[in-house]
């Protein structure tokens, strides 16, 4: 196959990724979310850091393969950052820390930062407000106000968190059982984002992962921050959390992206395979593969600051390009042809170097 048979466009942006993790979801599949946590930590206690290493480069591969040219990761073990480096890809790195009890000395963020290259930047990634106290969650604020700094957050996952923060009956009692928390050391607050307002975390800068526990007036607080959105319609599902809204949310303007979260929750970290799912899943709503095409590469890049750099082909932006086989069936809208028959990449460039 040449690439006269193909598609150029700009490279995919998975915005929100856990490269460390190895495929687990068949193992660890869960009726609920809780239990699914649950048995991903025992799992993850049986796990070495070679296991975290083979996992990081195999994961990497396939995100080249398939066309993925920036990835949002989440770095819990210390091992995907080195191996990212490694591979040419374009990356911000949310290290990731959770720090729940207040008891605790807060962990200084400064410390977990490490030097940004050209082709890979660090940020943070307090893990959500169900793990993070808000001692925690205030340092991360001021050192924002102090310097440049990307943060990620898991926050309104599940409805559960939020009638935590309600001080209402949760499912995540379960969990604060386990890890031996006082079920106080949570923060109170109306909603996860009305808690991240609250503290001052809703900026430009802040990437919220999930979303799905959103009402309106979460929606307005986030579209007037400037925050961003990790849509992860394939983890929603798996874990049984509900659906995000997402046509209610791109309508007003809130930057999103898509992300395909961690083998732990998903069978693939395909940005197609997510395309393809948030299609089936929003298609009602009006949204469309175009759509859905422009969030994997323009979203994405708003979503990480990056859109003066990456997320479309246009000149001085980076050399961030990918070739998909031109589809078998033409039905007169290429974004719906692309969107059902593209599996993998037949060139994917970043920065101007072919990886693959």
């Amino acid at each position: 196959m040449t690439l006269e048979q193909s598609v150029i466009l700009p490279g995919l942006v998975n915005i929100h990724a856990h490269l460390e993790l190895p495929p687990l979801l068949s193992k660890i599949r869960s009726r609920t979310y809780n239990k699914w946590v649950l048995t991903l930590l025992k799992m993850k206690s049986t796990f070495s850091q070679k296991d975290y290493h083979e996992a990081s480069r195999r994961n990497i591969r396939y995100l080249i393969e398939t066309g993925t040219t920036t990835v949002g990761e989440i770095c819990t073990h210390g091992i995907s950052p080195n191996v990212l480096a490694q591979s040419g890809m374009r990356a911000t790195i949310y290290q990731e820390f959770i720090s729940m009890d207040p008891r605790r000395h807060v962990p200084s963020p400064a410390s977990l930062l490490q030097r940004d290259s050209s082709l890979v930047h660090f940020g943070l990634s307090p893990h959500s407000p169900h793990t993070v106290s808000e001692q925690s969650l205030n340092a991360i604020r001021n050192l924002m106000e102090r310097k440049p700094l990307r943060v990620s957050m898991h926050v309104a996952e599940t409805p559960a968190e939020g009638r935590l923060l309600r001080r209402e009956k949760s499912d995540l009692d379960v969990l604060f059982k386990a890890a031996k928390w006082d079920r106080l050391w949570a923060s109170e607050a109306p909603s996860s984002i009305a808690l991240l307002d609250r503290i001052g975390l809703l900026k430009p800068s802040m990437l919220l992962v999930h979303a799905v526990d959103v009402n309106d007036n979460d929606i307005r607080m986030i579209r007037r921050s400037g925050s961003s959105v990790a849509h992860c319609p394939r983890s929603n599902h798996s874990l049984r959390v509900g659906t995000m809204p997402l046509r209610k949310i791109l309508d007003t303007g809130i930057p999103v992206g898509l992300g395909t979260d961690s083998l732990a929750s998903v069978p693939t970290l395909s940005l197609w395979d997510e395309m393809r799912f948030a299609y089936k899943v929003h298609r009602k709503s009006g949204i469309t593969p175009k759509d859905l095409l422009s969030m994997a590469t323009m979203g994405g890049s708003r979503a990480l600051g990056m859109e003066k750099e990456i997320g479309s082909l246009e000149l001085g932006k980076k050399a961030d390009i990918i070739a998909v086989p031109l589809p078998r069936k033409n039905t007169g809208d290429l974004y719906s042809d692309l969107l059902r028959e593209t599996k993998n990449s037949i060139m994917t460039m970043v920065n101007g170097k072919v990886l693959y």
